[in-house]
Parts: structure tokens; C-alpha cells; sequence
């Protein structure tokens, strides 16, 4: 009777992802993005869209939904997790989830073509350019700190899962907030990487979130680390408020006081972001 149970639950279960891929890619139309001899195929989901351009979202795919078929993509568990926040939370936004061709990779030279297709929808006023994001997992975690690294001061904010960061330039990737998580038992990336590359762009001045999930595969940290409060911090985020991401407010400084920020005068002592004669610094680390 128990083996029964879990064979019917397993079914079910099975039964249910079918759906709700099938569900995905009734959502998102088909479209193709060509730069120069490169054509890079894409789904676009257009997602409550209100008064006012919308944001601009793109969620970058592992390495084993890539292909020709520009469906595979769609069937990874974080872009159903992803669709439906925006949906529930009345977010008005075009989302977009390229595929990667087969033997390719985010890094190579598509990263050029992914951010040119981003900065097509910006050009021609069709999505907010204070409101770009970049999410991503596994070969397309790395993708997404590839972004960051080739592409500084262009997204609000990112977030990385289970991407690897080597040769990323850590005061480009500095002028992006990102959330990143990683769990303890992915035997494929690794977490030291990853934290070493953090102290190096909190260093230069980034705001960087790290989670370590215990217990956590690389499969499990792929599929689960899209949480209502981590996407709540992620969305919140506009390249011209809050965060290294903002322009500096406009303060009265001399050659001795330092600021914040927010433009409120701190002592020698402070530790964060400060501003000293008009310039942007990280002090006390």
C-alpha cells in the first residue's frame, strides 16, 4: 500500500510539472534576437502590463536546457517561480528567457548578444530603464555574474544561483546590487569561490547578499532559492534609488566632513559608503 501511495504522489507530482510547463509556454511568445552573424532565439512573457513602461526582467537558463528548440528553457522550475511573483504582485514587466544554443555558454560570446537584446527593449521605450534585471542559475548563474563583470552600471539589480564568479572584475560587478545563493552540498560550485569574490566587491563598495542554504545540492539550490522575500529584495531595487546603484544627493562637503548616502553628515569612525569631497568611497573596511 505505501509503495502504491508513492508511486501515485510521484505521478502526480510528475503530472503536475507537465502542466505547468505547458502552462509557461502558452505565456511567452516565440521571437529571435539577431546581432551581426549572431541570432540568439528568445521567449517573452508580457506580465500585467500597466500605466508606464514596464520592467525589464531575464532569467538566464543552466546548461542542460540549452538547444534549438527554444522551448527547453521555459521547463526550469525557477521561471514558473519567477512568472508567478511578478503576476501575483501586480508587477508590471516583459519577461525575457533566452536559450543558449547546444555546446554554448552564457560567457562566451553570447553575453554581448544577451545584453544587446536587453538594450533593444530600452531603446526603443519599451521597458524602464531604471528597472533591469538579470537572474540566473547554474551555468546560467555564472552567466549572470558574467553580465555584471562585462556590463557595469546597466542592471537595478541581479541575482546569481549556483554561479560561479572566477575572472569576474569585482569593482565592475560593485555598481549592481546582487543576491546570490549557494548550497552546502553542490559538489559542482563552489562556495569559497564565491565568498572570496564577495569580500572583494563589498571592498569596492557593492551591496552583496550571500545565503548558504544547508544541505543543499546543486539541483536543489537551482530550483528552490526563489523565495517571495529573496525576489521582494531583488525588485525593490532601481538604479536611481538606494543602493551603490543610486546617484549620489547633492550635499554642501568640505574637505573634512564625510556623508552618507542619504546626504547626513557621519564621523572619521562610520563604516559604509561615504561621500568626502563630492567623491563616493567605502570607509572603515
Amino acid at each position: 500500500m505505501i509503495r502504491k501511495s508513492l508511486v501515485v504522489s510521484v505521478a502526480l507530482s510528475l503530472f503536475s510539472m507537465l502542466c505547468l510547463a505547458d502552462d509557461m509556454q502558452s505565456h511567452f511568445s516565440r521571437a529571435t534576437f539577431t546581432l551581426g552573424t549572431s541570432s540568439l532565439p528568445y521567449r517573452c512573457a508580457e506580465i500585467c502590463h500597466n500605466d508606464g513602461d514596464p520592467a525589464l526582467v531575464m532569467y538566464l537558463h543552466g546548461g542542460s536546457s540549452r538547444g534549438d528548440d527554444n522551448s527547453a528553457q521555459l521547463n526550469e522550475t525557477a521561471v514558473g517561480v519567477i512568472y508567478q511573483y511578478l503576476v501575483d504582485n501586480n508587477i508590471s514587466a516583459t519577461f525575457i528567457v533566452p536559450q543558449c544554443p547546444a555546446g554554448g555558454g552564457w560567457t562566451g560570446p553570447l553575453r554581448r548578444v544577451v545584453n544587446e537584446l536587453l538594450k533593444s527593449f530600452v531603446s526603443a521605450g519599451t521597458a524602464d530603464a531604471a528597472r533591469v534585471y538579470v537572474l540566473g542559475g547554474s551555468m546560467g548563474g555564472t552567466g549572470t555574474w558574467c553580465q555584471l563583470s562585462n556590463f557595469p552600471d546597466f542592471y537595478a539589480a541581479a541575482m546569481s544561483v549556483a554561479g560561479n564568479p572566477s575572472g569576474c572584475e569585482a569593482a565592475n560587478v560593485a555598481t549592481t546590487p546582487v543576491y546570490t545563493v549557494m548550497g552546502s552540498a553542490d559538489n559542482i560550485m563552489s562556495i569559497d569561490v564565491v565568498e572570496q569574490f564577495q569580500s572583494e566587491v563589498v571592498a569596492a563598495g557593492g551591496t552583496f547578499r550571500l545565503d548558504v542554504e544547508t544541505g543543499w545540492t546543486h539541483q536543489n539550490t537551482c530550483e528552490l532559492s526563489y523565495t517571495d522575500s529573496r525576489l521582494d529584495w531583488l525588485f525593490s531595487q532601481r538604479r536611481d534609488s538606494g543602493g551603490v546603484s543610486a546617484p549620489l544627493i547633492e550635499v554642501d562637503v568640505n574637505h573634512s566632513q564625510m556623508y552618507n548616502i542619504q546626504g547626513v553628515a557621519v564621523s572619521a569612525d562610520y563604516k559604509g559608503i561615504v561621500v568626502k569631497a563630492g567623491k563616493k568611497f567605502l570607509n572603515g573596511y
